[in-house]
């Protein structure tokens, strides 16, 4: 999916036109970090250092008493607050017309620094939701729906902002990359020929139907997790709950109950009375 949308026709005609911008902005961002947090690549990637190189460095990193620097910082890194907010304000940032003109006249700043910090944001972002060994999600199920709550939430007012509340084109596409590409095989980019506003207005569609694509299935997961959530203190999971599969606790609690009641009553218990 990475590759597809950096080496492939789709970031050539991303440069051009505002829409299939989004569409490349959806996959690096969405579709390839999902995919790639569910594959747990971290252990075989480790797998593949030599095993005397990968102790001294684990060791050096995770066995010592005191916390590496380098274990603080991915702490920090990986962390749900973090994870989120880098997610939110990458997404926001890049839709700043100021910020986002001057980086799309270059195609080696729109892949190093643009669609870069999209997978990255991506991949932190995902960690917080999908178990990918090994880590697994801190955030609660309440806390997972609320981050996505608000990250679809941001999703939605930009693209209703690019579609609804404007007239005008915010993205200078033609002006940017006109003659780029191309122009070192002797040949010019294409004539733009669908309007810009237009452009921008699908675009915003793409962002707010993909925008939900991946928060439902993501959302409706977290209702899942927090309706078989055992914890008592989730407010949320208790809200929620009606039916849930009984622990094995409770289960041996409710068979010495049954066990209990099924034998006889001593004479004692019945007051005394030894007579049958």
């Amino acid at each position: 999916m990475l590759a597809l949308s950096i080496v492939s026709p789709l970031q050539y005609w991303s440069m051009q036109y505002f829409w299939i911008h989004m569409l490349q902005h959806v996959s690096v961002m969405l579709a390839a970090p999902a995919l790639y947090v569910a594959g747990a690549p971290v252990l075989p990637l480790l797998h593949a250092v030599p095993v005397g190189l990968r102790r001294r460095i684990l060791r050096r990193i995770f066995v010592r008493p005191t916390r590496h620097p380098l274990r603080l910082v991915g702490a920090f890194l990986i962390s749900p607050v973090f994870a989120v907010l880098f997610f939110n304000v990458v997404m926001v940032v890049w839709m700043i017309p100021g910020i986002f003109n001057p980086i799309m006249g270059s195609t080696k700043l729109h892949i190093g620094l643009m669609l870069s910090s999209f997978f990255l944001s991506g991949l932190l972002f995902w960690l917080q939701f999908i178990p990918s060994a090994p880590f697994k999600p801190s955030l609660s199920p309440f806390g997972q729906a609320g981050a996505l709550l608000a990250t679809n939430l941001i999703m939605t007012i930009i693209a209703i902002v690019l579609s609804f509340f404007t007239t005008v084109a915010w993205y200078n596409f033609g002006a940017a990359m006109e003659g780029m590409g191309s122009m070192s095989m002797g040949m010019s980019m294409p004539i733009i020929t669908l309007n810009r506003v237009a452009d921008q207005q699908i675009g915003a569609a793409i962002l707010w139907v993909c925008g939900d694509f991946w928060c439902f299935p993501a959302l409706f997961m977290a209702f899942r997790r927090s309706m078989s959530d055992d914890d008592p203190r989730d407010i949320f999971s208790s809200f929620l709950k009606r039916h849930r599969n009984m622990s094995v606790e409770e289960f041996r609690a409710g068979r010495e109950d049954s066990v209990a009641a099924s034998v006889p009553a001593s004479p004692e218990r019945r007051g005394g009375d030894d007579t049958i």
